[in-house]
């Protein structure tokens, strides 16, 4: 059997769907018993469906590419609050409405003016690189006070580990994302994207096993 672009593309976004839903599902039968800011991922799991499954009814019909910053906006605000209950910091709890605010907005404004068949790059460089920064205070924040004692059983270590691999390659598919839809073959594209649908299983799996665990007292 022969594997192309367009095949692994398919399986890879089928198999992304289908950890985001087992996510979503594990959640709500934790949800109780998991703290405040674990439950915010929840919420995002189940944000992540309603987009999937906006985009799959869009196929075909219209390009789907202007729900990125609508799906760049909810997932960013959603992981502001994770990392807020997760980093304990007055000062972090006191700018987030304000810079998410701002990039709320920015993405807003750019889907009014960024062609549909386009990507919207300078958010989704923004993003990346401000969910690098939320991974980046986890990890300072783990270095500086020494407290866990073993990482493996640390379910902010899952969700900052697995968005550190996702924004690394989230920003370079940001920055060729438009070139390569003009100047490369459909087929490169296709195989650029199965990388991506990857990079989301693979930090959907990290949810799920942030979820899955109990925190360590």
């Amino acid at each position: 059997m022969t594997f192309t672009a367009s095949s692994w593309l398919v399986s890879m976004g089928d198999l992304s769907r289908v950890v985001l839903l087992l996510t979503g599902l594990l959640g709500l039968l934790r949800f109780a018993e998991l703290p405040r800011g674990l439950r915010y991922l929840v919420g995002l799991a189940w944000f992540g469906l309603l987009m999937e499954t906006a985009s799959i009814f869009m196929h075909g019909h219209v390009s789907n590419l202007w729900l990125i910053p609508f799906d760049s906006a909810g997932e960013l605000w959603l992981l502001s609050l994770v990392y807020a209950w997760a980093l304990g910091s007055a000062r972090f709890a006191r700018w987030r409405p304000w810079w998410v605010g701002a990039f709320v907005l920015y993405a807003g404004l750019s889907s009014l003016v960024v062609p549909r068949a386009r990507f919207s790059t300078g958010v989704l460089v923004l993003e990346s690189l401000l969910l690098l920064l939320l991974a980046g205070l986890y990890f300072r924040k783990l270095l500086n006070e020494l407290q866990v004692p073993r990482l493996d059983r640390d379910p902010m270590f899952w969700v900052s580990t697995g968005l550190l691999q996702f924004s690394l390659g989230k920003l370079l598919i940001a920055l060729f994302g438009n070139y390569m839809l003009e100047h490369y073959s459909l087929a490169l594209n296709q195989w650029v994207w199965a990388l991506h649908a990857l990079l989301i299983t693979v930090l959907y799996l990290c949810y799920f096993r942030a979820l899955w665990m109990r925190p360590q007292k």
